[in-house]
């Protein structure tokens, strides 16, 4: 009779507990499996625009290849459109940037390139769009913005590349102290005899003495 009565009582506590808690248990149950299939249905469309997106690019490659500025254009701005959540889209935009510069449209590709910085998380690709928009920037004759872009914390694979052109843009703009301390930088962290480093060391000649 114990028994009985304690999983009787038992039974009732679990009743009272139901009343009390039971629709918000239900609820949490439903939420918890919502977001369990929300979740595996957006990883699934993820890889599916991924896909989708990779078959552009190859597209768009090709386009490169064959030296089709139209077809570059047309894929670019369509892996832009639709897929601009992959990683394929920074690379889309720093194809259109190359083929408004080669058509003279330095404006919308500065456009692009800063789509890239906005967009990219990847670091690689980030350095690479900041570098080619303070090419343009420079060649448009924004040396401030140039330089200004410049002064983002490097790691060393980029170390040289950003401290040439910072030399670069104060050599054209006759501040050679300058120059000659961003050449010695690039300098620093370039092996010995390679072509790279002969070429820097002309840069730093031409400047003259110190």
């Amino acid at each position: 009779m114990e028994g009985y009565t304690s999983e009787k009582e038992q039974l009732e506590s679990f009743r009272g507990w139901w009343k009390k808690y039971g629709s918000a248990a239900t609820t949490a149950l439903m939420l918890a499996a919502a977001v369990a299939v929300g979740v595996q249905w957006w990883r699934s469309h993820a890889a599916s625009q991924a896909e989708a997106a990779s078959v552009e690019y190859q597209q768009l490659a090709a386009g490169l290849a064959k030296n089709n500025p139209q077809a570059v254009q047309d894929r670019a701005t369509r892996i832009i459109g639709q897929y601009g959540d992959t990683p394929y889209a920074p690379l889309a935009a720093l194809a259109l940037a190359k083929i408004k510069m080669e058509q003279g449209d330095s404006k919308t590709a500065r456009t692009h390139l800063q789509w890239v910085l906005d967009h990219s998380d990847e670091p690689a690709i980030q350095h690479i769009a900041r570098l080619r928009l303070a090419r343009v920037l420079f060649a448009d004759g924004d040396s401030a913005a140039a330089l200004t872009l410049l002064n983002a914390a490097v790691p060393a694979a980029f170390a040289t590349v950003y401290e040439e052109l910072k030399g670069d843009i104060h050599a054209a703009t006759g501040k050679t102290a300058e120059a000659r301390a961003a050449y010695t930088k690039a300098l620093a962290a370039l092996e010995p005899g390679s072509a790279e480093r002969q070429q820097l060391q002309m840069k730093l000649d031409d400047l003259g003495p110190a």
